[in-house]
């Protein structure tokens, strides 16, 4: 058999799949099992980026979003409930993906109790295209200086491209 005269035609067609599977008008809406593989490789962080498996800080900030954990009150005491707050903006033209299922995964160190240890849209206190906003309870059972970590996955939208995210933002906590 001779493969030869199928070669041009072979190469006309992925010439044209490529060319007309690659024009969309509309950027596509992330579906929930896709992979965060490619995370982060779109947009340059405004500061050095983390190593991977290190959290970037209390605040990160990209061109696309800023994303945040703060303590709600200016300190914490052994035995007294305390919050702590998460925040992710879009930013420019970038908006927060609305049907992309974001999701919140805390730890804290041991002198730090969690009321929730997952945070997903219906857990908001506020969720729109501009600003995703979660506070979550803490108790604090020891003094000490304690980290709270947040691994945060979402999607990052225009209305040309959406950007699957997966990061980690932590902040020390003071308990007296």
């Amino acid at each position: 058999m001779r493969i030869w005269p199928l070669l041009p035609l072979t190469s006309w067609l992925v010439f044209w799949a490529l060319a007309v599977g690659g024009c969309e008008s509309k950027a596509p809406t992330p579906k929930a099992h896709d992979h965060h593989a490619y995370a982060g490789h779109h947009a340059a962080p405004a500061e050095p980026a983390a190593k991977p498996d290190e959290p970037a800080g209390p605040r990160l900030e990209t061109g696309s979003f800023l994303l945040e954990v703060a303590s709600v009150q200016p300190k914490y005491n052994v035995g007294k409930a305390g919050e702590v707050e998460i925040e992710l903006e879009g930013r420019g033209e970038w908006h927060v993906n609305q049907d992309y299922p974001i999701r919140v995964d805390l730890k804290a160190g041991p002198g730090v109790g969690l009321q929730q240890k997952e945070l997903v849209k219906d857990d908001a206190k506020e969720f729109n295209e501009d600003k995703v906003r979660f506070v979550v309870a803490l108790e604090p059972t020891e003094a000490g200086d304690y980290e709270v970590s947040c691994d945060v996955s979402f999607a990052m939208c225009t209305d040309e491209n959406c950007i699957l995210e997966k990061r980690t933002v932590a902040m020390q906590v003071k308990v007296e």
